[in-house]
């Protein structure tokens, strides 16, 4: 049975330009994605690095079942994951996306389209309304098939939003996609999302200023790969190696007035990264010896 033109379909829907193309790296997009671990009896059909204006990075991947697995009768599977550098373009091209399916003169369109893509003619394409889609800040699914000779393809296209990241995903099946099934794979990729977006040191933070008593050290947070991420602060005094830290009592703000208590040892920051995916701490070198 031909498989529906799906890449050309997500194009029209969310009116994104997709073109093959160099992307940023960092979160890693293509880890956002659906995994071939997520897919199993299904092979890795396409992938590759993709530009869609308004965002940083994107990445597509499509998956093949050899035959309909059981249970799910899927025989396809493609997603989009792209990230913005802040949530307000997912934002608004998820809900662009939901007013498209939900108005009558978009739907005909859509169903016109789908029709001239698939070669069958409108009346052979089947639409529903929007549904939608938990485990995400926004999105919906929408249930769509199509008339084919030697039978009927069944899709379920979804738009999602989780934080800045912007998924688009569509499953094509030999019978209707039961929501147990989308759940599955736009859970995995929450997962992954969430994963990639929490906190990263990519540079540990620096402590600058004079180990000695009386003087003021100044601390740095590094940089992290979650522009989101809150910081707070913690000095510790280590032996004149650098080793067996202990927290300084009290001493959790960026600078930290070094006492004769320190004298002897040496002294570092460690800095803990929070954002609402998840925590991640990073210390500093150690200072010299204070005097």
């Amino acid at each position: 049975m031909a498989r529906i033109g799906t890449a050309a379909l997500i194009a029209l829907v969310a009116g994104l330009a997709f073109a093959a193309g160099a992307s940023a790296v960092s979160p890693d997009v293509a880890k956002m994605n659906l995994q071939a671990a997520d897919v199993p009896g299904a092979k890795v059909a396409n992938e590759r690095a993709v530009t869609i204006k308004g965002y940083t990075a994107a990445h597509f991947r499509s998956f093949l079942f050899s035959a309909p697995n059981k249970g799910a009768h899927l025989v396809g599977l493609e997603s989009v994951v792209s990230i913005g550098a802040g949530p307000a373009t997912a934002t608004k091209d998820v809900s662009d996306t939901e007013k498209f399916f939900r108005s009558s003169a978009s739907r005909k369109a859509f169903i016109a389209r789908t029709a001239q893509v698939a070669h069958v003619k409108p009346k052979a394409v089947s639409l529903g309304r929007p549904h939608r889609v938990p485990g995400y800040d926004q999105g919906f699914e929408v249930a769509a098939s199509v008339g084919l000779k030697g039978g009927r393809i069944y899709e379920n296209v979804v738009f999602v939003r989780l934080d800045r990241v912007f998924v688009q995903m569509i499953e094509e099946g030999t019978r209707p996609i039961a929501p147990v099934v989308t759940g599955r794979y736009a859970g995995a990729i929450a997962r992954h999302i969430a994963t990639e977006l929490s906190p990263v040191d990519l540079s540990v933070p620096t402590v600058t200023g004079t180990a000695q008593q009386g003087q003021t050290l100044s601390a740095t947070a590094g940089v992290w790969t979650a522009p989101d991420a809150t910081f707070t602060y913690q000095w510790q005094d280590c032996d004149a190696a650098g080793a067996n830290c202990v927290d300084v009592a009290g001493a959790t703000s960026q600078s930290y007035a070094v006492a004769a208590t320190d004298v002897g040892k040496t002294l570092h920051v460690v800095v803990k990264a929070v954002n609402r995916f998840g925590t991640a701490s990073a210390p500093s070198a150690a200072s010299a010896v204070v005097t």
